[in-house]
């Protein structure tokens, strides 16, 4: 607005000095604001305009001039037309700001806050949209406590928009449903991938680490073409894969589980492709290295905020990828432990997953 005051004030001292006397360079000022104010404002300037290029027209004795009253009516018809501009914009930025509010209410029930601690697992997570205007994508996750152990459930679905969103929405539904009332991990898959397919076009599917976790026991993984988890223990940081490749949630129904070793003061880092794909200025992946430092925080809220810093440094703040973060550590005291023996006694009958 103030670039539009002084235009009218270069206008006005311009034309007093030269006595070249253009009206419609006047209303050049209320254009300017209806970019970013809204109509009783731009009506402002739109009157302080028309006014100006009369005054000017009077300073030079061109009132009884028909001419100069025809560019006096082109201003006045501009300066009018910014008004209704400005009016169309603030009526187009009130529903999109409405849009955004709807669209970040569906992500919050799409996608509600995790409780920090589950049965002795702390846990964090941390979402971010490739679509800066908005909090929403294909991105999922949750955890629900069950009768077999806290299940988790982290993927990516293929696409954006309301359709991967929707998408979203049936992975999310079906495995809240299947993880309690299902008894083997790789079932749940299985019935999600089921529950799915009437919805998928014909180039979607969905990627996803299903895992399956007793506090102080063992840890199950159910992968579905999806990244590796990262398990940190101690100073080391594993990916948990059994090697074998594995389609989509989807693309098949039959998915096999692998174990793990879940030890005390163990991390489980489960992500989407927006971390590790991440790229910085010169085409680089974000390294896992970095990975490995962040994930030394004090505890995982912590931890995971200094990822997301470690991403945003090495993007230079252009991700192009929705991206979920999920942490879990193990908090609890192992039933070895309580038994007496070494963690690593009990744990020799799960694979070691190098």
């Amino acid at each position: 607005m103030a670039a539009a005051g002084l235009w009218l004030i270069l206008c006005g001292a311009l034309q007093a000095v030269t006595g070249i006397v253009v009206p419609p360079l006047f209303s050049m000022a209320p254009l300017i604001v209806a970019t970013v104010a809204d109509p009783r404002r731009t009506a402002i300037f739109a009157g302080a305009a028309v006014a100006l290029a009369v005054a000017a027209g009077w300073w030079h004795g061109l009132l009884t001039e028909g001419a100069y009253w025809t560019r006096v009516a082109t201003a006045c018809i501009i300066s009018a037309m910014a008004v209704v501009v400005a009016g169309i914009r603030c009526r187009r930025e009130q529903r999109l700001a409405r849009m955004t509010a709807i669209a970040e209410a569906s992500q919050l029930a799409l996608l509600p806050p995790l409780p920090p601690e589950m049965t002795g697992i702390s846990i964090a997570a941390r979402y971010r949209s490739a679509t800066r205007e908005a909090s929403v994508g294909g991105d999922l996750y949750e955890i629900i406590p069950t009768g077999h152990g806290i299940r988790v459930i982290i993927g990516d679905v293929r696409g954006k928009g309301l359709d991967a969103i929707m998408l979203a929405r049936h992975v999310l539904s079906t495995f809240r449903r299947s993880a309690v009332a299902t008894p083997a991990l790789e079932q749940v898959a299985g019935e999600v991938s089921r529950a799915i397919r009437p919805h998928l076009d014909e180039e979607d599917f969905v990627t996803a680490t299903l895992a399956q976790i007793v506090p102080g026991g063992e840890l199950t993984i159910v992968n579905c073409g999806h990244h590796p988890p990262l398990l940190r223990h101690g100073g080391d940081l594993q990916p948990l894969t059994d090697g074998k490749a594995a389609l989509p949630l989807g693309l098949d129904e039959d998915f096999t589980a692998f174990t793990a070793n879940w030890l005390p003061g163990d991390r489980l880092l489960l992500y989407t492709d927006g971390l590790v794909e991440s790229r910085g200025p010169h085409g680089d992946f974000f390294p896992e290295g970095e990975i490995a430092t962040a994930l030394v925080a004090a505890d995982c809220d912590h931890a995971l905020d200094a990822l997301m810093t470690a991403v945003h440094r090495h993007t230079g703040g252009s991700g192009h990828d929705d991206m979920a973060l999920l942490l879990l550590e193990n908090g609890a005291p192992s039933r070895s432990a309580a038994n007496g023996r070494h963690p690593t006694q009990a744990a020799a009958k799960t694979l070691t997953v190098p």
